[in-house]
């Protein structure tokens, strides 16, 4: 279905309860469409009980917005400490060196 904007403004009820209900709502101006009104995809129950993590991951999953989850969990790795030069120079004075005045 189509409806102009002005239509859509002057009564938006029948359009919502159309997107509702599952069909698109093509939005027009100058009749070009220039929009769409759809419902929106339910990714928590309608019992108000919020899924687990892993139906919302196969929910995210089947509808294409993820390709896979992660295998494993990222951290960083050792830590990498740096003596300080002969001269006492730190890593943030040799930096700042480098950068020059600003």
């Amino acid at each position: 279905m189509q409806i102009s904007i002005r239509e859509l403004k002057a009564n938006p009820a029948p359009a919502i309860a159309l997107a509702r209900h599952g069909q698109r709502v093509q939005i027009t101006s100058h009749h070009k469409v220039v929009a769409e009104l759809v419902a929106p995809t339910v990714l928590v129950e309608d019992s108000g009980i919020p899924a687990s993590d892993e139906e919302m991951m196969q929910r995210l999953l089947n509808t294409g917005l993820i390709a896979q989850p992660a295998s494993q969990r990222f951290q960083l790795g050792q830590t990498v400490q740096f003596e300080p030069e002969a001269n006492a120079q730190t890593m943030s004075d040799w930096v700042m060196e480098l950068r020059g005045l600003r």
